[in-house]
């Protein structure tokens, strides 16, 4: 057993899940995976919300996460999210989860197959997506198997047209090379500016007012 002690990230996610506690323990247990966003991610995701009074969100990925969110939008009175999920038997999970907990009202579960080169959610898809959002949450589709580190490059343009006045848009895993050079993509071809914590793992962009 080792006696090290555990780093920054570490530190920080233990102090994420009493952050989460309320929304945690409203409701069972959901399935977590290697692929779900850290707890201090979570928190910056929830703070979001919070601060900047989101309510229309889209999600690229599901999971754990999308149950908590939808949490909170009921506690904080409604909302609406949607997530798109590449994967048909994970979004099977996560929207049972969200009608048994009655948010299926506040958040919905699309199935998107992967489709094109590079793969990118099927654009029969993307019609479910609102008109209007305000908070993009960029964890999908899976972007860690060699060869595929920028696979997220498409989320930027792909919702540009949707992202309102004051839109924000969070990158997950911003630890990896890929989800970096597809920042730095973005800021280099648009106006988008973002802003790294790499101690939760993400990265929150805005336009200039």
């Amino acid at each position: 057993m080792s006696d090290a002690a555990p780093g920054p990230a570490a530190l920080i996610d233990l102090h994420a899940w009493q952050v989460l506690s309320p929304l945690i323990v409203a409701g069972g247990y959901l399935p977590w995976t290697s692929g779900s966003m850290r707890p201090a991610a979570l928190v910056a995701v929830c703070n979001e919300i919070v601060h900047g009074a989101r309510s229309r969100i889209v999600e690229c990925g599901s999971g754990a996460g999308t149950v908590l969110l939808a949490r909170l939008l009921r506690e904080r009175g409604g909302g609406e999210l949607t997530a798109l999920e590449h994967d048909a038997h994970w979004a099977e999970l996560v929207v049972d989860r969200l009608r048994r907990e009655s948010l299926d009202t506040l958040a919905q579960v699309v199935h998107a197959p992967l489709e094109g080169e590079p793969p990118w959610y099927a654009s029969a898809a993307l019609d479910s997506v609102p008109d209007e959002v305000d908070l993009l949450l960029v964890d999908g589709p899976p972007a860690c198997d060699p060869g595929h580190g920028t696979r997220r490059a498409p989320a930027l343009s792909e919702f540009a047209s949707r992202l309102v006045a004051g839109a924000a848009v969070i990158v997950d895993d911003v630890d990896r090379p890929g989800e970096r050079e597809v920042i730095a993509g973005w800021e280099a071809s648009s106006t988008w500016r973002f802003d790294l914590d790499h101690l939760a793992g993400v990265a929150v962009g805005r336009r200039p007012a």
